[in-house]
């Protein structure tokens, strides 16, 4: 195990009795001694060895104490040397001038052992204290070093994170959209075979009525007038889920909620079929318009129909029923709400489901909601849930009130 080193105390003084009168006030104190003769002796040893403190006799033949003071508090690396002066009892004039060369203390001859003692070892203390003192700073400017070091770190991290955070809700948002009408892909598909198939009969149809003798054109252009209004309502189908994939940028405006409402009813009216589920909508009169995105805000609903159609998928037939409901909340507010008859939801878990990534769908994203939520409070409005009293869920989304010419 390693010692710390003792204390070190330089004598210097030319008198040989002089030393040995030191040396014996000094003997049994808790630290070591070294003796110089002189006072080029003395900054030798200096150099050899630092000690924690300097007995100088102020009058020596030639460099005396003065002179070695000067030099030792000239140089960087002994400045902090504390030095004491020993003079004659009459001599003030060297007690004062020691003292401005930087010595700490005085001694007077003859001294007093006990008083000696006792001033030296107060000097050596201090001195350690200031030693631990300017450890103890150092180490501080250390750890503040490596704590803005730290800082710079985490703020740039931080930024960076920050960046990679808002580019992956942007990806979210759009991959949200995609998979919700991925859910929807096989029903618009069969929506879309419909206007096909009969633009096929139609125009099969057309073609036998212009070759019969003679051609039936009545027929045939009543024929080719069918195939137009369903061309028309397949470029309509495939718009909806066009405008509904485009990551375009947002626009404010009036939406009716009841229209909103009304085209998602329309979008995943097969889907409900596929499902053997029932879709009810209560949609109130007369309603404000809410002011916000339509591509955003009819987002938000088809993410509510599709999850209360997927909460009653396990149900009987007869009791799988999703009901859309609007209505005015006084004169500021218009509330859409969207009630499933599934099995509910525990309430630890309540708030959870607005989390990024929560889900409890074996195939589910768990992004829906969260961005559901995010659309909503963006519109300055609120999505709230809540289990209903029987049985299901009710999912509420509050917009504000669109005053047309404002803000």
């Amino acid at each position: 195990m390693s010692t710390m080193r003792a204390s070190l105390v330089l004598l210097v003084d030319d008198d040989p009795q002089s030393l040995k009168l030191l040396s014996d006030a000094l003997a049994g104190q808790p630290f070591a001694l070294a003796v110089a003769l002189d006072g080029d002796m003395a900054l030798r040893q200096i150099r050899r060895e630092e000690p924690d403190l300097v007995l100088l006799d102020a009058v020596m033949p030639g460099m005396d104490g003065f002179e070695v003071c000067r030099r030792l508090q000239a140089d960087p690396s002994t400045r902090d040397i504390p030095i004491i002066f020993m003079t004659s009892l009459a001599d003030t004039a060297s007690r004062v001038r020691g003292l401005e060369l930087g010595a700490v203390d005085y001694v007077t001859k003859p001294f007093v052992r006990a008083e000696l003692a006792a001033r030296v070892r107060a000097q050596i203390a201090v001195r350690a204290g200031a030693r631990a003192l300017a450890e103890k700073n150092a180490e501080l400017e250390r750890t503040a070093a490596e704590l803005a070091r730290a800082r710079d770190t985490l703020e740039a991290e931080v930024v960076r994170r920050t960046d990679e955070l808002m580019a992956t809700n942007q990806r979210l948002t759009h991959m949200n959209r995609v998979a919700a009408m991925s859910e929807l892909a096989a029903s618009i598909a069969h929506e879309l075979n419909q206007p096909l198939a009969a633009i096929l009969s139609n125009a099969q149809a057309a073609r036998r009525l212009l070759q019969k003798n003679p051609p039936d054109v009545t027929e045939a252009l009543a024929a080719l007038g069918d195939i137009v209004d369903d061309d028309r309502r397949a470029a309509t189908i495939i718009q909806r889920m066009r405008t509904m994939l485009k990551k375009g940028a947002p626009r404010t405006d009036g939406q009716d909620l009841n229209e909103l409402a009304r085209e998602v009813a329309r979008l995943v009216g097969n889907d409900v079929l596929l499902r053997g589920a029932t879709l009810r909508l209560d949609l109130a009169p007369g309603l404000p318009r809410v002011r916000g995105d339509g591509i955003q805000l009819q987002q938000v609903v088809l993410n509510l129909v599709v999850n209360a159609l997927d909460a009653v998928a396990d149900r009987p037939p007869d009791r799988r029923l999703v009901v859309v409901r609007t209505r005015g909340d006084g004169k500021d507010r218009v509330v859409l709400s969207v009630e499933d008859s599934g099995k509910g939801i525990a309430p630890a878990d309540m708030e959870r489901v607005f989390e990024a990534f929560y889900t409890t769908k074996a195939e589910g994203l768990g992004v829906g909601l969260a961005i559901s939520r995010s659309i909503v409070e963006a519109h300055g409005g609120r999505l709230s849930v809540e289990n209903n009293p029987g049985e299901g869920v009710t999912f509420r989304c509050q917009l504000p009130v669109w005053e047309e010419g404002g803000a």
